[in-house]
């Protein structure tokens, strides 16, 4: 009878995968040359490298020797004075692959990599990695492939896709660590479009930077972001201040158009108006700051993908905009192209509008404390047992008592009043933050060790700033979106964003 014989090996993250081999089939394996499963993509100074290194003896075949006993052992290799590998760098191979559970270099840097060796065997050697300090920020502003935050000295950050400018570094180039926005500007706030950047001054002037082909930075632009003539692409690779002279209390930037309050509770919105969501009472877009329609006093405003909703100074909720999904939440599918009220006799303290291509929803916080939300409900994460289209507002099942909460594209995030972070929604990048990359019919604590001031989510990616100052971001990371120096690897649960 033939035995069969059980293979280990690592896959990705530490997943075991096992597979069977026929005994009288295979032939003897002679080992030649090692191999790096996993290498160090995130690393941060005196903190255990991440993920798990992992180095496999292979054969000539590049097939992992199974048999294979005698330790390796790793070096760094690095020009950076001083630096040293530490933690256990020596290892036996276990079903042929070594794994380095706690590795660590305490000196910053670039250009590192892991030399492998194992008695005979030809040597690894490993991707170059840089080892960076942790990026610190009072708040983060994430939008579709990008994400802006800004520093406790009203300092400007930003990182991943640049291809409109919206870094706002004076160029196009992607950066997948946190570069600073070219101003001696310090803001009191950002936000962030889809393509677009924003930041209020503590005296009230507004700038933004990034795509203009829709009129969303409120200001005249001549530059152009594309190499396609035939297609021009308005845009700003720096901060342009907004037309108007206005001084502005709020601001809130969606996917191609901008709003603005000020500390009169008048709003403004410019840009994109295909389907009302400027809210003047037209589908004209609008490339300057134009007033909202209704004559309305306004206490916050938010914008969303297609649509924009506000609160007035006694918590009534207003939406407009494209209302296909319900996101307006007036209990219709019915455009809207100037302020409408949300259904029912709600008021609320907080408000959020999201959404992305073929997504639309919002959410609040009613003065009661229940969080409301209405429109496309995704995967159910407004509500699980009702239909996927919410046309006016629906208590969150299983709400954990959010005082905060922001709708990204596909995610909702919120905190509560001790700081605890949870979110629900589409986790098909790990968006979610909960370690998988399944969606969430109900909030789940993320990061329970952790407290946050702020969060926001982007098309696939979501991004927090902690109470103590470390900035973690966590998703897809195909533009360097989560600031971890890398512009492949997605992460599900929150990792650190790293500074230079």
């Amino acid at each position: 009878m033939k035995t069969l014989i059980l293979r280990i090996g690592l896959v990705g993250l530490g997943l075991l995968a096992a597979g069977c081999v026929d005994e009288d089939t295979m032939g003897p394996s002679t080992p030649t040359h090692l191999a790096f499963v996993v290498e160090p993509v995130s690393v941060g100074v005196g903190s255990p490298v991440a993920p798990v290194v992992a180095v496999a003896v292979r054969d000539d075949d590049g097939e992992t020797v199974w048999s294979w006993t005698t330790p390796v052992s790793l070096s760094l290799e690095s020009e950076v004075v001083g630096a040293v590998l530490q933690g256990t760098t020596t290892a036996t191979p276990v079903g042929g692959t070594a794994l380095f559970e706690d590795l660590l270099v305490a000196e910053s840097g670039s250009g590192y990599q892991l030399i492998a060796t194992s008695g005979t065997l030809e040597q690894a050697l490993s991707q170059p990695f840089g080892v960076h300090q942790v990026f610190h920020s009072a708040s983060v502003a994430a939008g579709s492939f990008h994400t802006c935050a800004l520093t406790a000295e009203g300092v400007a950050y930003c990182w991943g896709t640049n291809t409109k400018g919206q870094l706002g570094d004076g160029t196009l180039i992607e950066r997948p660590l946190p570069t600073p926005v070219t101003t001696e500007l310090r803001f009191a706030s950002l936000t962030s479009g889809a393509n677009h950047t924003c930041g209020l001054t503590a005296e009230g002037t507004a700038y933004c930077w990034g795509a203009n082909s829709e009129g969303e930075l409120g200001a005249p632009t001549t530059q152009d972001c594309t190499t396609d003539p035939a297609y021009p692409a308005p845009c700003s690779t720096s901060p342009i201040q907004v037309s108007g002279g206005v001084v502005w209390d709020q601001l809130s930037a969606g996917y191609g158009h901008t709003c603005g309050l000020t500390a009169a509770g008048e709003m403004y919105c410019w840009g994109h108006n295909a389907y009302g969501q400027v809210g003047d009472g037209t589908e004209v877009g609008r490339a300057v700051p134009t007033p909202v329609s209704g004559g309305f006093t306004f206490s916050q405003v938010s914008t969303g993908y297609l649509h924009s909703c506000a609160l007035t100074v006694d918590g009534q909720a207003y939406c407009w905009g494209s209302n296909i999904y319900g996101e307006v939440g007036d209990s219709t599918h019915t455009r809207r192209i100037e302020p409408t009220a949300v259904y029912g006799d709600l008021r609320f303290v907080s408000i959020s509008a999201g959404g992305a291509s073929c997504h639309g929803h919002s959410c609040g916080i009613a003065t009661d404390g229940t969080t409301y939300c209405w429109g496309k409900n995704y995967q159910r994460h407004i509500n699980e047992v009702l239909h996927v289209l919410l046309y006016a507002p629906v208590g969150l099942v299983d709400d954990p008592g959010l005082e905060r909460v922001v709708v990204g594209a596909n995610v909702v995030c919120g905190l509560t009043g001790g700081d605890a972070l949870y979110c629900w929604g589409d986790g098909s990048y790990g968006q979610v933050g909960n370690g998988s990359t399944g969606g969430t019919e109900s909030p789940a604590a993320i990061r329970p060790d952790l407290r946050f001031t702020s969060v926001s989510s982007g098309r696939y990616h979501t991004c927090g700033s902690t109470v103590d100052g470390p900035t973690y971001c966590w998703g897809m990371n195909t533009n360097g979106q989560l600031g971890d120096g890398s512009n492949d690897r997605g992460w599900t649960v929150p990792v650190p964003v790293w500074r230079e």
